[in-house]
């Protein structure tokens, strides 16, 4: 999974972080690479999406229980809401 990969990438950033403020690194260079994760860290979200769309979306859309599919849509609502702010 795409998202699995770059999370465990994302750890390995935070890791060399947190070792760049342990050993006192220069402050540009530290702000560089938390921009870095970041920008790492807002790239999994839409790849999350797309598997749950892909994954539950089919089975919650197409089920005949109602109350599934509210919820399914509810949820993508809601992902929608916090990704805008």
């Amino acid at each position: 999974m795409k998202a699995l990969a770059r999370l465990k990438r994302a750890r390995g950033q935070l890791d060399g972080l947190i070792k760049m403020l342990e050993d006192d690194k220069y402050c540009g260079d530290i702000i560089t690479q938390l921009l870095a994760l970041r920008g790492a860290l807002n790239g999994i979200a839409p790849l999350v999406v797309e598997s749950h769309l892909i994954t539950c979306g089919e089975k919650s859309l197409t089920s005949k229980d109602e109350s599934k599919k509210r919820k399914f849509i509810k949820d993508i609502v809601n992902v929608c809401d916090l990704s805008s702010r």
